[in-house]
C-alpha cells in the first residue's frame, strides 16, 4: 500500500502531465467534488471558481492555445500540509493577431485528505500579462463564440 507522501506525489504528478500536455480531461478528473479554483494576486479581484465554473472555462481557454510548452521550474511539496507549490513557464500560440502566450505561473495546490484528489488551485499569474492579455482574449471570445473566460 502507497504511503499517504506517495499518493499526493502520485497526483501531483499526474496533474503536472496532464498540465503539461494539456488534458483537459484528466485535470478535471484530478478535482475533488469542493474543488476551488482561484487567480492571485488579490489585486485582481478575480472571485474564486467553483469546480463547476473552473470546467466551463479550463477546456475554453486551452482550446484556444495552439503550440503549448510548460516548463516546471521548480516544485515544493510538503506532504505534512497536503500542499504543493510549483513554478513553471509557458507559451503558446493563440488565436489573437499579435498576441502571443508568454507567462509565468506559481500554482499552490491542495489534495483532498486521502491525496487523491485537488480541492484547492490558486494560481500566481503575471498580472501584466492577465491585465494586456485577457481582455483582448474576452472580447475576441465574445465575437466568436459568445462564451466568456476569466
Amino acid at each position: 500500500m502507497s504511503s499517504p507522501a506517495q499518493v499526493q506525489a502520485d497526483t501531483l504528478n499526474r496533474f503536472l502531465d496532464a498540465w503539461k500536455t494539456q488534458d483537459v480531461g484528466t485535470t478535471i478528473e484530478l478535482w475533488s467534488e469542493d474543488f476551488k479554483q482561484r487567480l492571485l494576486p488579490y489585486s485582481l479581484g478575480a472571485a474564486a471558481k467553483s469546480r463547476a465554473e473552473a470546467a466551463i472555462i479550463y477546456p475554453i481557454l486551452t482550446s484556444n492555445l495552439s503550440n503549448w510548452k510548460l516548463e516546471i521550474k521548480q516544485i515544493v511539496h510538503d506532504t505534512t500540509r497536503g500542499t504543493a507549490a510549483v513554478y513553471a513557464t509557458s507559451s503558446a500560440d493563440t488565436p489573437l493577431p499579435d498576441e502571443k502566450w508568454a507567462t509565468d505561473f506559481a500554482v499552490f495546490v491542495s489534495f483532498t485528505e486521502d491525496g487523491t484528489k485537488i480541492n484547492k488551485l490558486d494560481e500566481m499569474v503575471d498580472s501584466a500579462f492577465y491585465r494586456s492579455f485577457f481582455p483582448k482574449f474576452q472580447q475576441y471570445l465574445a465575437e466568436t463564440r459568445g462564451a466568456p473566460a476569466h
